[in-house]
């Protein structure tokens, strides 16, 4: 069940005339996979509020080379740096500081391998910072990265529960495979929900100024234009994050990324996944 804070945050994310005094103490934390998710998900919303943290899953360089940008030579650091570097440059633009720009120590495509690791960085990330809400990713086959950072998400807020009050989570869109084809900025329709209902989801109309505030940030991410070129500004769209069964498929057929015949199957990752599940025991379900 949402806290009264997240659907006021949810209702200002809608309509931005509601965000004021009321909303003073909202603090939102968006835990994105890669420099660059943030601002395709949620470039609406961390204009929209004030004091937003964005923490990354991962440094966003792939291990092979083969799988880094075409634009930058060098080795993995000098990658890493480089989105790094644009991911600051796309946050200045919503008033995003250095200081609350976060990145774990995943590396890009292997994020599951460590996920015990990463929750071991994020929960006390949200110990200190305390954030109402987490805004991440859903699990959806898109990128094995995007679906470890669903898991460790829910997993963290759990363990923070154990403790007081926890914040809830809420999905933004990504990407996703359907009829072969990759569907961005819409949500898949989970058919692997472990328990709970799917609940509304929100639209966020962007004005023309935060529409080209979304092409000025993308823009930042030289690096990775010949992904981003084709993926629209809008709709952006969040909704509260259901209970995932992540030891299923997200959906039947191939995964976005066994489309492009990546090293990690689904399968390995579903297997991966049911080990950190099994560790947390009754932490994975609510």
């Amino acid at each position: 069940m949402s806290q009264p804070k997240t659907e006021l945050i949810l209702r200002a994310a809608a309509d931005p005339a509601l965000s004021g005094a009321e909303l003073s103490d909202a603090r939102v934390l968006v835990l994105a996979a890669h420099p660059d998710d943030e601002t395709i998900g949620t470039s609406a919303v961390l204009g929209r509020f004030p004091g937003a943290t964005a923490v990354y899953l991962t440094d966003g360089a792939p291990s092979d080379p083969q799988f880094r940008s075409p634009r930058v030579s060098g080795s993995r650091e000098l990658y890493a740096c480089v989105r790094a570097e644009e991911a600051a440059s796309a946050l200045s633009l919503v008033d995003v500081p250095q200081e609350r720009i976060l990145f774990l120590s995943g590396v890009d495509q292997e994020a599951i391998f460590r996920v015990g690791e990463l929750i071991d960085e994020f929960v006390p990330i949200l110990e200190d910072f305390k954030p109402s809400v987490i805004i991440t990713h859903s699990y959806e086959g898109g990128h094995p990265d995007h679906d470890a950072a669903a898991l460790v998400a829910r997993l963290s807020a759990q363990m923070v529960r154990q403790n007081g009050d926890a914040p809830d989570v809420l999905e933004m869109t990504s990407y996703h495979s359907a009829e072969g084809k990759r569907v961005a900025g819409q949500f898949l329709t989970p058919v692997s929900v472990l328990a709970g209902s799917i609940g509304p989801t929100v639209h966020l109309k962007l004005s023309a100024e935060e529409r080209t505030r979304k092409a000025r940030m993308l823009g930042c991410y030289v690096s990775q234009w010949h992904v981003l070129s084709d993926f629209p500004l809008e709709p952006e769209q969040l909704r509260p994050a259901p209970f995932y069964d992540f030891t299923r498929p997200p959906h039947d057929g191939p995964l976005w990324y066994e489309s492009l015949h990546w090293p990690l199957s689904g399968t390995r990752w579903r297997e991966l996944a049911e080990q950190i599940l099994t560790e947390f025991g009754e932490l994975t379900c609510q």
